[in-house]
């Protein structure tokens, strides 16, 4: 795309390395996606603004942040393999934002190419696949693509190298009649589902004699709604690494997704034309320092101007903007809504912060949510929807090569943090050791050779380790009183709280206030529910067995005295006591990780893939065949799967591709639970 667009005077590989948006070293030697990538091309008196995203499960927070600030997505697919497991995991994440999506099958140069394979699995993710290419071979060589909607035909030259150059015919009866009916064909199928859904070409469907005069450009619109609408996602093809098809997906972007004036976010409207922003990454350039990646929504933009940080309450001024080319970035006077820009100077903001361009923009935003709500939510904040950060499944110690460089590790870790939401940092309370936590192997293996690389410090980290859940199994009661002078102040405090078994709740937010005639918890203020909920936090964070977070409960505030004179953070400390104290009497247990496993392999390696899951305490779900290959899908243990993908690349000399993703947290039985506390204490 940036071949085509002009912005790249040559056409990188992966397996090459040298491809713009793969710019990190570590992606380059491994020839995989790590971070997510900006560059903002122009194609046809347009500007595109590209996010690239990776595709391992281990940076699956790229993809969910760069889907809260885009308009449409292009999702890639193996022409060959359908619906991967990662796939599903970004599909549902883009509905979650309610993302138009265009699907490019790539890859339709290989043997193994099935157009009804990819329909099918994508119909199964609960999308409405509509085919608007179809390809087109001479002999077994991939040539070009037959365009549905329009009825042409695009064909490249197979002694092209850069696919810049090529044919736009119509299709013909007679020349193409190997191509022409299965056109009509599925142009018919087109018409007939958009019919249903746009009244302007089901009046042009009923004034045709024949469904082949309907005009393209309007089933080219009905077609463009639907994608809007989420109701259909045309499907196109082509080759990449053929190149070609790549300037009709170019083409594509700009027919059927939307442009930022058509998709309007619900908070935008509130803040009128006045600046809004959304912050969806930070970098550290080791030149320009600190980077903040930003999406305008409204108003415009210019450099040394201030804005206020609506979720953080601070102002910030910011230096210079920029417009991305993936690791370079070229200086600009001047944005509006609708870009995605690179600023500098802001030191406060993080990621999925919203921006504006003063307290007074804020308010006057915050007074319209309530004019159109009729709502008086005093801590309401008109706020653009982040990102959730996903649960860590695995975690280590890390220490410093010396106590001269525990500051430069501390600083490191703290930007490393800034930057990927889905690491964290923590200090142990017991051992004082230094703590982080993620999402896999993979994400603490590049962390630590980022570490090495950009801030030479080779960090010793010590045996990773599963990140475990605790919950109860039964209901308890608990009552705590105390009775104590800090800082020349008594505080008096009795409570009583109860804990409840809940399956799926997640760690909880709030307390539920069971207020009644004989309490006074229906009169307890805001800042006393919020000192009592940051009291539940704290003590929800250590569960009694190995000190993991504590899920599927819920918390009822059954009785509270206090007096005036009561400090919250004593009755903060007072709350985590007798939560704590209840935990131990509630018969904890621990829950640990299941992943979903999906493993294609040749057929011939059937018994072998099966003979390494089933010691490994996996259920299967499925085997499915797929044109030579089986594709095995299983649930398991994220114990048990510690070097797993090395063993089967082994066992199968290279032949097997393995994913995964977090699935559940399952309960786990007492044997197990007695190895999992063996493996972190060293005995039980």
């Amino acid at each position: 795309m940036l071949f085509y667009s002009g912005l790249s005077h040559c056409l990188g590989e992966v397996h090459k390395g040298d491809t713009i948006t793969d710019y990190m070293p570590q992606e380059r030697e491994r020839g995989i996606t790590i971070t997510s990538a900006a560059v903002t091309l122009p194609w046809k008196k347009h500007r595109i603004n590209v996010l690239d995203t990776p595709g391992h499960v281990d940076f699956t927070i790229e993809v969910e942040r760069c889907l809260s600030v885009i308009d449409g997505s292009v999702v890639i697919l193996d022409a060959s393999a359908g619906v991967e497991a990662q796939t599903m995991t970004v599909w549902r994440q883009a509905d979650k934002f309610f993302v138009p999506k265009l699907v490019y099958l790539n890859k339709m140069d290989k043997s193994t190419a099935n157009l009804t394979l990819c329909r099918q699995s994508l119909e199964k993710l609960g999308a409405k696949p509509l085919q608007i290419h179809l390809p087109i071979y001479e002999g077994k060589t991939f040539i070009g693509l037959a365009d549905i909607v329009d009825m042409q035909k695009y064909v490249w030259s197979p002694h092209s190298d850069s696919g810049k150059h090529f044919d736009i015919i119509s299709l013909d009866p007679k020349r193409d009649e190997n191509i022409f009916d299965l056109c009509c064909k599925n142009r018919e199928d087109l018409i007939s589902f958009l019919s249903d859904i746009d009244e302007r070409l089901s009046d042009h469907v009923i004034h045709c004699d024949k469904l082949i005069d309907v005009p393209s450009n309007v089933i080219l619109n009905a077609l463009r709604f639907a994608t809007i609408k989420n109701l259909a996602h045309p499907v196109l093809c082509g080759s990449s690494y053929k190149n070609i098809g790549v300037q009709v997906l170019m083409d594509a972007i700009l027919k059927y997704l939307p442009s930022p004036f058509e998709r309007k976010n619900e908070i935008i409207r509130f803040y009128g034309d006045k600046l809004c922003l959304l912050v969806f990454k930070i970098i550290h350039h080791k030149i320009l320092g600190q980077l903040t990646f930003a999406r305008i929504y409204s108003g415009n933009l210019a450099p040394s101007s201030k804005v206020y940080n609506v979720n953080r309450g601070t102002y910030e001024k910011i230096h210079k903007i920029y417009i991305p080319f993936a690791d370079e970035f070229k200086e600009v006077s001047f944005l509006n809504a609708g870009n995605i820009v690179v600023l500098s100077g802001l030191k406060f903001s993080f990621t999925g912060d919203t921006l504006t361009s003063s307290i007074d923009a804020m308010n006057e935003a915050k007074q319209r949510f309530y004019e159109n709500t009729s709502s008086m939510v005093d801590e309401y904040k008109p706020v653009l929807v982040g990102i959730e950060a996903p649960i860590p499944v695995f975690f280590c110690s890390i220490e410093a090569p010396s106590p001269s460089k525990q500051k430069d590790l501390e600083k490191a870790l703290e930007n490393l943090e800034r930057e990927d939401p889905s690491l964290t940092v923590t200090t142990s309370s017991e051992s004082g050791q230094t703590i982080i936590s993620g999402m896999g192997e993979l994400q603490i293996e590049i962390l630590k050779d980022r570490l090495l690389k950009e801030y030479k410090i080779e960090a010793f980290l010590g045996p990773l380790q599963i990140s475990y859940r605790e919950s109860i199994d039964e209901s308890v009661e608990e009552t705590t009183i105390v009775n104590k002078i800090v800082g020349g102040i008594r505080n008096d405090i009795e409570v009583t709280l109860r804990l409840k078994p809940k399956i799926n709740a997640g760690i909880p937010k709030k307390i539920k206030v069971i207020g009644n005639q004989e309490n006074d918890l229906r009169k307890l203020k805001f800042d006393r529910i919020k000192a009592i909920e940051n009291g539940m936090a704290l003590a929800l964070n250590n569960g009694p067995i190995l000190g993991f977070g504590v899920v599927d409960l819920e918390v009822e505030l059954l009785d509270l005295k206090i007096t005036s004179k009561t400090t919250n953070s004593m009755l903060s400390a007072a709350i985590s006591q007798c939560i704590g104290n209840a935990l131990k009497k509630s018969s904890p247990f621990l829950l640990e990780p299941v992943m979903k496993l999906e493993i294609s392999f040749p057929e011939k390696y059937t018994k072998v893939i099966l003979s390494t899951l089933s010691p490994r305490r996996s259920i299967i779900e499925e085997i499915e065949k797929k044109d030579g290959y089986n594709v095995i899908h299983a649930l398991t243990p994220l114990s048990e799967l510690r070097n797993y993908a090395t063993e089967i690349r082994t066992v199968t000399s290279g032949m097997a591709n393995l994913s995964m993703k977090l699935w559940c947290y399952q309960k786990m039985n007492e044997a197990e639970q007695r190895k999992a506390i063996e493996s972190v204490f060293g005995f039980v």
